[in-house]
């Protein structure tokens, strides 16, 4: 009689623990698809963020700046980086300036699309099948989208 009761107890606790340790899988995955949603649009802002130092820059030294051993900046006609790497458009250049540390919360190496014209720059950022990042120029203004698609 004893021996049931024993065997009936680890039964149950070991159904209970079962379902808590399922239950804790489950919410994982929806904590980490939330923090990685969370770091791409911090990525987002911390891009703007560059920019706007580099325009700041640009607006109080003008194109002259102190110790610079890299090769000079582009920039557009209100004080915006632009991406262009000696007389190239280049769009690993911009990410590389405005984002130097590339990857986002493990996902690095992104693939670039140029959808620039002569009248704009944009440039696309795709980390993976849902996660993007456009950086766009367009008639002197600069912005950053961070896109979460749905699959």
């Amino acid at each position: 009689m004893l021996n049931n009761l024993q065997r009936s107890r680890f039964v149950i606790w070991t159904v209970v623990i079962l379902f808590l340790v399922i239950g804790l899988l489950s919410a994982w995955e929806t904590v980490e698809e939330e923090a990685t949603n969370t770091a791409f649009i911090v990525a987002s802002k911390r891009i703007l963020e560059q920019a706007n130092l580099f325009k700041q820059q640009y607006l109080l030294k003008g194109t002259q700046r102190e110790n610079d051993s890299e090769s000079p900046k582009v920039y557009s006609r209100t004080g915006w980086i632009m991406p262009i790497q000696g007389s190239e458009r280049d769009c690993n250049y911009w990410l590389d300036q405005l984002y130097p540390q590339g990857s986002i919360l493990g996902l690095s190496s992104p693939s670039t699309e140029d959808k620039s014209d002569n009248i704009h720059f944009h440039c696309s950022y795709h980390y993976s099948d849902k996660y993007q990042i456009d950086i766009l120029l367009e008639k002197e203004r600069f912005s950053v989208k961070a896109n979460i698609l749905a699959l």
